[in-house]
């Protein structure tokens, strides 16, 4: 395994430098990259990103707003919370297996003394409260398994800077986003900060992977890495984006996550078609927007577009019928 430190603080600059490892450095082997942000909220590949914050209180709190590559849900990240990546090169779209990428994760923080455990999708968990979430994402080059650990965060912060939807919440039965979410600290009350915490955390790991090499950033990474984050990272146009047009809405929480759907039509056609959400996808899910622009909005044209390009392999578990059903709002 490649462990590539990191003291960085800015989230557009950390993002950038994972995506940079794992498409630009050649990597021959499994590589693990940490990193610590300053107050900010990252949010899903896939989400609509006004509808996951406060913006008032994100505004007056100076909390940087960027999107990741990943899908899943918005997380709050500030200089209490470590984040850590596991970049595996080569395509190997078949390891979207959460288990294996915490398995790491899990063993260290057992070892360290919190009994921690893999819930649902993609949470760990710690005598019943969420202390991580994790995300993944693919290209021609491998993946990246991201996840964050709550060591000493504010979670006051956390719950006003993030909106959480009612039907979430009442779906597991609780009753705000702060009484999911704990912190490792009061468990493993040894480590002083979240830097001693992160240094014990990468000995545990380190120590059961074996072969470990370590290499650095040089200067003309970090001057390509900066570049990538001024053109992706640091742009409106791929944190927020513009709002949808729409005249049909659809929204239903599905098995893999939430899934909404903004059509504009003109005369029954297909003008344009904007899909957001938490959910998880090894493929392109921007294929169906292309595809079904143009076409139009009838049971007949939705089923037979669909089918042609394989919706079950985009969305695990739906259907043609019951995504065409969802998009005609009779589901």
């Amino acid at each position: 395994m490649l462990f590539i430190p990191n003291e960085n603080n800015d989230p557009a600059v950390n993002l950038a430098m994972e995506e940079y490892i794992l498409s630009s450095m050649n990597l021959q082997e499994n590589a693990l990259f940490f990193f610590i942000d300053k107050p900010s909220i990252i949010v899903g590949r896939h989400q609509n990103t006004k509808d996951e914050i406060n913006e008032s209180y994100v505004n007056a709190h100076g909390i940087d707003v960027v999107r990741r590559l990943s899908g899943g849900g918005a997380v709050y990240h500030d200089f209490g919370n470590l984040c850590y990546s596991f970049i595996v090169p080569h395509d190997q779209k078949q390891m979207t297996d959460f288990r294996i990428f915490t398995a790491p994760i899990v063993k260290a923080l057992v070892s360290l003394g919190a009994p921690v455990e893999l819930s649902g999708r993609n949470d760990l968990l710690l005598n019943g409260s969420k202390i991580s979430g994790n995300a993944f994402y693919h290209n021609q080059y491998g993946s990246v398994c991201h996840g964050t650990l709550l060591f000493d965060s504010d979670l006051t912060i956390l719950s006003q800077a993030l909106k959480v939807r009612p039907e979430k919440i009442n779906s597991k039965g609780i009753q705000s986003v702060r009484s999911r979410v704990t912190n490792l600290k009061s468990t493993l009350p040894q480590f002083d900060d979240i830097y001693v915490f992160r240094e014990a955390l990468l000995h545990e790991i380190l120590g059961f992977e074996g072969n470990i090499s370590k290499t650095e950033f040089k200067l003309s990474d970090l001057e390509q890495i900066e570049t990538l984050a001024m053109k992706r990272y640091r742009t409106w146009e791929w944190n927020f984006g513009k709002s949808p047009v729409y005249n049909i809405h659809c929204k239903k929480q599905f098995q893999i996550g939430n899934i909404e759907v903004f059509l504009h039509t003109i005369n029954g056609i297909i003008q344009e078609i904007h899909l957001f959400g938490d959910f998880f996808t090894p493929e392109d899910p921007y294929q169906i927007e292309r595809e079904l622009t143009g076409i139009s909005y009838g049971a007949d044209s939705l089923y037979e577009r669909l089918s042609a390009i394989h919706i079950e392999k985009i969305f695990s578990g739906i259907s043609t019928k019951d995504f065409m059903n969802f998009l005609l709002k009779t589901c």
